[in-house]
């Protein structure tokens, strides 16, 4: 991808997502850096999983999060939120891949993978290599010990303690087969499983 183009977009992404949730500019920075190493490894398009995953969460400056911040792991997923930031993000992508002359073909794609990032079967449908890439690698950044931090900076120290914590470790498990689609997805999202103690 192009480097003026990817240091343009970090500029004006970057804000955004200090103004959304708690740590979502470093979950940012993470999540780019696993796709490009699924992309190693895996069919996809570099020019459009690379800007998808800088421009995913930006939706989350322009909504109120007090509904994601309480309930349970599960809970979330129903939340106004959640979907809000979806569509708000696709708005707000657009306008920025416009803004930076990128064309209406890659642009549409961006957006619509935005526009359902966090629902994994409706992007799975697209059977789009590049948009199951994106899927995964925000979904990878659940695991690992980065992870742990980031949940416990969003929601509060107490966050991942006793009955709440044995949930989400088994939502994260379940996960590994529900949310990963390539072997080299499914490898790495294990190996962060191992390294946090979700898989023994």
């Amino acid at each position: 991808m192009d480097h003026a183009f990817e240091n343009e977009l970090k500029k004006i992404v970057k804000p955004l997502l200090e103004k959304g949730r708690n740590g979502d500019w470093e979950h940012t920075l993470r999540v780019v850096e696993y796709g490009r190493y699924l992309l190693q490894h895996e069919e996809g398009e570099e020019e459009i999983v690379i800007p998808t995953l800088y421009l995913h969460d930006i939706g989350w400056s322009s909504v109120n999060i007090d509904d994601f911040r309480q309930g349970s792991p599960e809970s979330k997923r129903k939340t106004m939120s959640l979907s809000l930031h979806m569509k708000h993000g696709a708005v707000l992508a657009e306008r920025i891949l416009d803004d930076l002359g990128c064309g209406p073909g890659k642009t549409n794609t961006i957006v619509s993978i935005i526009a359902i990032h966090d629902e994994p079967d409706k992007v799975f449908a697209m059977e789009n290599p590049s948009a199951t890439l994106v899927v995964e690698s925000d979904r990878m950044d659940r695991y690992g010990p980065k992870s742990i931090n980031r949940f416990k900076a969003m929601f509060g120290d107490n966050y991942l303690t006793g009955n709440q914590l044995k949930k989400r470790a088994n939502y994260l498990r379940e996960g590994i087969d529900l949310w990963f689609r390539t072997n080299t997805g499914k490898a790495l999202a294990e190996k962060l499983a191992r390294d946090t103690g979700l898989l023994i």
